[in-house]
């Protein structure tokens, strides 16, 4: 059975909704089942489209793909997961990725996926071996 709710992290969506090489791979992990973003993968897509200069149309298109979606959006108790697993991360021999400063938008939707309980839909590498994650591909 399908899982009703994925969790696609920032590559992932793109790949999905821009039809990129890599996304007949990942769409049957999301075929049947409902998108879910983080705030923090809808704030880097605003992102990515600041930085290329979107006109109009393309960010209507990006509005119209997020808005497909259901947005978590940051919650205190999303924020005190999202600081039980930061620490924890640090606290791992040797410390894993999802500690890094560099890595907090990922440790972010690390947390969104804990706390909801959600299978993640992500090719990074970062997300690996952390505890309470459900991946749905080998990263």
């Amino acid at each position: 059975m399908a899982n009703p709710f994925v969790l696609v992290d920032t590559n992932a969506f793109i790949h999905l909704t821009r039809g990129r090489s890599k996304a007949e791979a990942l769409r049957p992990f999301v075929e049947q089942s409902r998108m879910v973003l983080s705030f923090v993968t809808v704030a880097e897509l605003r992102l990515g489209a600041e930085v290329r200069g979107y006109n109009a149309e393309s960010r209507r298109r990006m509005d119209s793909e997020i808005g497909g979606s259901v947005v978590v959006p940051p919650t205190d108790e999303l924020s005190h997961e999202w600081a039980r697993l930061t620490c924890e991360a640090r606290a791992m021999n040797p410390g894993h990725a999802l500690g890094q400063q560099a890595q907090a938008h990922d440790a972010w939707v690390a947390a969104t996926a804990r706390l909801f309980d959600l299978p993640l839909l992500t090719e990074d590498g970062d997300f690996g071996g952390f505890p309470g994650l459900r991946l749905l591909l080998d990263s």
